[in-house]
């Protein structure tokens, strides 16, 4: 499994990795490296994430094909990060998930810019969207901006 926390590791696997690429970001490190695990099962190269700013770091030196960002992180919100990332032009190819045990209110909110999968889920729910998220069209995309 490719979880990754130093940057100087990080900048080297990035740059030397072949084929679809799928970045999760989650504090709680048992879910990372279940997330991690359960996409490379399913043939992607898998980068973990425990902060934003590592994901940001990232983000400047590649794209990856899916991104799957915990909306309840200790500094910060991977929801907001979705709404930003969906208004972004640059971003547009990339396929947003958002995992939460969030209140069905902030679901909603969330939902008008990425798809959400509640927390706890089921594994078969991550495997079905990798799935998906693996036949689709590089440039189709969730939702609109704005």
């Amino acid at each position: 499994m490719r979880l990754v926390h130093a940057f100087e590791r990080r900048e080297a696997s990035l740059s030397d990795s072949h084929g679809p690429v799928l970045f999760a970001v989650d504090d709680d490190v048992d879910t990372l490296e279940l997330l991690c695990d359960i996409a490379q099962e399913a043939g992607w190269l898998a980068f973990g994430f425990s902060r934003l700013s590592e994901l940001q770091a990232a983000l400047d030196q590649r794209r990856p094909r899916v991104l799957i960002l915990d909306d309840e992180l200790a500094v910060g919100r991977g929801g907001d990060l979705a709404r930003t990332l969906r208004e972004d032009p640059r971003m547009a190819d990339v396929t947003l998930l958002v995992c939460t045990a969030a209140h069905p209110m902030r679901v909603a909110e969330i939902g008008a810019w990425a798809p959400v999968i509640s927390k706890p889920f089921d594994l078969r729910e991550i495997e079905h969207f990798l799935d998906v998220a693996g036949r689709r069209e590089p440039r189709a995309r969730y939702g609109r901006s704005g």
